[in-house]
């Protein structure tokens, strides 16, 4: 594997999966463009296109464009009728009454009849500037989208016209921004080819698309749709109907087929991670990552559902515990797993985590620290990719019983849902005291021989309430994917005592929120940076001995290298 992070080297054509996603809010935007109602200009066209900023997100092994943005037409004059050839090679030339050549060439190769299957359409040269123009202002690159009656199958003249343009184009974009090419039609179906540079030769490599995501809250759908590209959808991977005949007569079996074709990440597989590697699995799901850095032992085992005291003897990963547990229950017939043995908050490759949660369609979190939280946050967001949290805080008494802020809590962030900041589900505060080397854990700047990770102290946790929480979010999940309830609010808080359930009412960030664009892929990064709390684990770090020294003007490479 080539140095770096799959985002400095893997390219669509060397890809596992190639998807195209869109957040909810773009792609309505988007179709309100392509099928538009008698006010626009577009309406009564035979097809019709636009163009729209193009992000990349990159993971393990799949690569994911984002739609994150749609550039309007301002009139019918940016979209022309033509009816002369479209095989020419004046694409990219300011000349011809003002537009760019043909974009696409309708569906010449297929096997649809009408007066459509010849015909060819032009973007006017005024609205390719424009669409430049914004991708540039942006930092990504370009989708050209049209709309074809019947099949959504590219023609030659697309792929060569896409082609073209691209070779046009590809000096004006931001260094190393996306440009693809997509079609739909009214049964909302899709295709999309990815346009990237070949070595030693001047022709473009294209890679076409294995799947379509759709992210974000909506009132007549599930908040999230996986598909795969071209037309006739038959369902997903194979399901086993007499160990799923529970559950197929809630959903039914195109609901239970969602869930075979899912991709989950598991973050964090203590208390509530090792209830869902084994529930998610018996429930169906396709294919589960699991994040996790630490080791079973004793202070652990009564809350780890699914393992053995010989693991805690052998101190055993909790990745590879919830591994065994998830392949010994799971029901879907192609059923697979991955681990990672690191952290979300790390940078350096060894360790790093976020990669491989890129290739998930989902992740839920069982974590119980700010600064993964915070970084799945701001993933969810970038990446567009739903990030369920859950958690406990349980409080007690003296005497043992709960008090009234004793609690389980879950959210979701992604597209269209607040940030996990505006939501409470972490604290600055919090992350900046994880961010300090446990050597300088104490009264900011200046401390006493610091805290030893082994000494601090842990929140109290129960299995039975660990349970609640992973419950909670598998409820989450099937609202989110399944839409088997009526909306998915961003939070939900269960009180322990009264068992009392409030859902947060909040459908925005505040507005002075700083978390990121939704959509933008890679070009956000991310907040990772050294997980001491695992270096510490590893043994890549030792506790110095007892001083005091102020730490205002120490980084993270001072410290590693000490």
């Amino acid at each position: 594997m080539p140095d770096g992070t799959p985002a400095d080297w893997l390219q669509a054509a060397d890809a596992d999966e190639v998807h195209l996603a869109f957040p909810r809010e773009v792609y309505e935007d988007l179709l309100s463009v392509l099928f538009p109602d008698e006010s626009h200009p577009f309406h009564g066209m035979g097809e019709r296109g636009a163009f729209a900023v193009l992000a990349k997100s990159t993971g393990a092994s799949r690569v994911t464009y984002i739609v994150e943005d749609v550039v309007h037409p301002e009139s019918s004059d940016d979209l022309s009728l033509n009816r002369g050839s479209t095989s020419g090679d004046s694409v990219g030339e300011s000349t011809r009454g003002g537009f760019i050549g043909s974009l696409f060439g309708g569906n010449s190769d297929s096997d649809i009849a009408g007066s459509d299957s010849m015909l060819g359409y032009q973007f006017s040269e005024d609205y390719h500037e424009r669409a430049i123009e914004r991708a540039q202002e942006r930092g990504g690159g370009l989708l050209r989208v049209h709309t074809q009656p019947g099949g959504v199958t590219a023609s030659s003249i697309d792929t060569e016209s896409a082609a073209r343009v691209y070779k046009a184009d590809a000096s004006r974009l931001p260094p190393d921004a996306p440009f693809g090419a997509a079609i739909t039609n009214s049964d909302d179906d899709w295709t999309m080819r990815v346009y990237e540079p070949t070595r030693d030769s001047d022709e473009p490599t294209v890679t076409h698309a294995d799947a379509v995501r759709i992210v974000g809250p909506t009132h007549d759908r599930p908040p999230f749709e996986k598909r795969p590209t071209g037309s006739g959808f038959t369902g997903g991977n194979a399901v086993n109907a007499e160990e799923q005949d529970s559950t197929i007569q809630l959903w039914g079996a195109d609901g239970q087929a969602v869930l075979s074709e899912l991709t989950v990440g598991v973050v964090g597989c203590g208390g509530v991670g090792s209830v869902l590697a084994e529930d998610l699995a018996r429930l169906g799901v396709g294919e589960l990552v699991f994040v996790d850095f630490d080791r079973l032992e004793r202070a652990n085992f009564n809350r780890a559902q699914g393992a053995q005291r010989i693991e805690v003897e052998q101190e055993r990963l909790k990745t590879r515990v919830a591994e065994r547990v998830a392949h010994e229950s799971a029901t879907a017939e192609s059923f697979a797993t991955r681990v990672v043995d690191g952290s979300v908050v790390e940078d350096d490759p060894e360790y790093m985590a976020v990669p491989e949660l890129l290739d998930c369609d989902i992740i839920l979190s069982g974590v119980d620290a700010a600064r993964p939280r915070q970084v799945l946050g701001a993933l969810a967001r970038a990446h567009s990719i739903p990030v369920i949290d859950g958690g406990s805080r349980l409080h007690a008494a003296d005497d043992g019983v709960l008090e009234p802020e004793a609690k389980v809590e879950t959210a979701v962030a992604g597209p269209g849902w607040p940030c996990f900041e505006c939501q409470r589900v972490w604290r600055q505060e919090d992350v900046d005291w994880e961010s300090d080397h446990p050597e300088f854990r104490g009264e900011r700047g200046y401390v006493d021989g610091g805290v030893d990770p082994d000494e601090e102290d842990r929140d109290p946790s129960v299995i039975g309430v660990n349970k609640i929480v992973a419950g909670l979010m598998q409820r989450r999940l099937f609202g989110v994917v399944l839409g088997v309830v009526d909306g998915v609010e961003s939070t939900l808080r269960l009180r322990l005592k009264d068992v009392d359930t409030y859902w947060s009412t909040k459908w925005g960030c505040e507005p002075d929120c700083g978390a990121p664009r939704v959509g933008v892929g890679d070009r956000e990064q991310l907040p990772t940076g050294t997980d001491w709390a695992m270096r510490y684990e590893r043994d890549d770090i030792e506790m110095p001995e007892l001083k005091t020294q102020d730490a205002s003007g120490l980084v993270d490479d001072d410290l590693l290298g000490e």
